[in-house]
C-alpha cells in the first residue's frame, strides 16, 4: 500500500472531514471512509466487514472509533495481494526500451540479453 505517513494523512484527514465532534464513525459511514483513505471495496463487502465488527464487539453501539478504523484499514491491506504484486513487478528500471516496426514496443530485461548471448556463444563454439 502506502507508506505509513501517506496513509495516516489521507486518514487524519478524512476523519476530520467526516466524523463527527464526539470522535466516533457512524458504521453507516464506513464506506465512504475506506474510500477516501483510498481502499475501494464493494457495498456488499462492506456490510460484511461491519457486521463482522459488530458481531466481535469492535463498535460502541454503531459507531466505531478511531483506533478501530484504523485496524481494519491495517487487516484489509495486509490481505489485498493485488497491491503487493503490482509494486513488486518493477521490471522497468532494469530494462531496455525498444522501439519496432509500426509502433510496436519491447520491453527487453538486462539478464535477458545476458543470457541470450552466453546461450549463442556456447552454441556456436
Amino acid at each position: 500500500m502506502h507508506s505509513k505517513t501517506e496513509f495516516q494523512e489521507k486518514l487524519d484527514i478524512a476523519w476530520e472531514e467526516t466524523v463527527s465532534e464526539q470522535g466516533r464513525l457512524p458504521l453507516a459511514d464506513v464506506k465512504q471512509m475506506l474510500d477516501e483513505v483510498g481502499i475501494k471495496l464493494p457495498n456488499h463487502r462492506v456490510r460484511d466487514i461491519v457486521q463482522d465488527i459488530k458481531n466481535e464487539g469492535e463498535t460502541e453501539g454503531d459507531f466505531l472509533v478511531k483506533s478501530g478504523f484504523e485496524k481494519l484499514c491495517l487487516t484489509l491491506t495486509e490481505e489485498d495481494v493485488a497491491k503487493t504484486f503490482k509494486t513488486s513487478k518493477q521490471h522497468d528500471k532494469d530494462a531496455e526500451k525498444i522501439e519496432g516496426e509500426m509502433g510496436t514496443k519491447h520491453t527487453v530485461l538486462n539478464e535477458e540479453q545476458a543470457a541470450f548471448a552466453d546461450w549463442i556463444n556456447n552454441n556456436l563454439e
